[in-house]
């Protein structure tokens, strides 16, 4: 089966029509998702609204749509999965669905992500940039392995 098939059938909280229309990058369909380690996140390219948050896992992975609010943050902000601070416009507030009864009569979960979803880059930058600070004092595995938690967290609290 391949990497693309296996993401959408991942996502938990919607149907199967809405996972098919979603756009994969190309990076994103050649995953190995037996090696993956880390938590991966995109946008929809055709709709920028959308977006995708995936996390590794045994023996498959597990993956949430996501819905974007229509404006980022306007002042600095801290993405709640891998805490990292962003200056002016660096986090969005995204929500999921719940899954089942409770998703399809409007329950959602949301928090603040990263706005491009690049949870995964952030937790491996090495020095703070002006618009970019990763959680002081924490090493780059340290970092990783909050992102994982938090991660999953949010998405149990989705599928749940």
């Amino acid at each position: 089966m391949t990497a693309e098939t296996r993401i959408r059938r991942a996502l938990a909280n919607c149907t199967k029509g809405e996972a098919s229309r979603l756009t994969l990058p190309p990076e994103i369909r050649e995953l190995d998702l037996d090696a993956l380690d880390d938590v991966v996140g995109w946008r929809d390219a055709k709709a920028p609204d959308r977006a995708v948050l995936l996390l590794p896992g045994s023996p498959e992975p597990a993956a949430v749509l996501l819905r974007a609010a229509s404006n980022p943050v306007g002042t600095t902000g801290m993405c709640a999965l891998c805490r990292t601070t962003h200056s002016a416009g660096g986090t969005t507030l995204f929500t999921a669905a719940r899954r089942g009864p409770e998703g399809r009569r409007g329950a959602t979960v949301g928090t603040y992500v990263c706005a491009d979803l690049g949870c995964r880059r952030h937790v491996r930058v090495g020095k703070a940039t002006a618009a970019l600070r990763p959680a002081p004092g924490l090493s780059v595995e340290e970092r990783r392995a909050g992102l994982r938690e938090r991660a999953a967290a949010f998405v149990g609290d989705v599928v749940r």
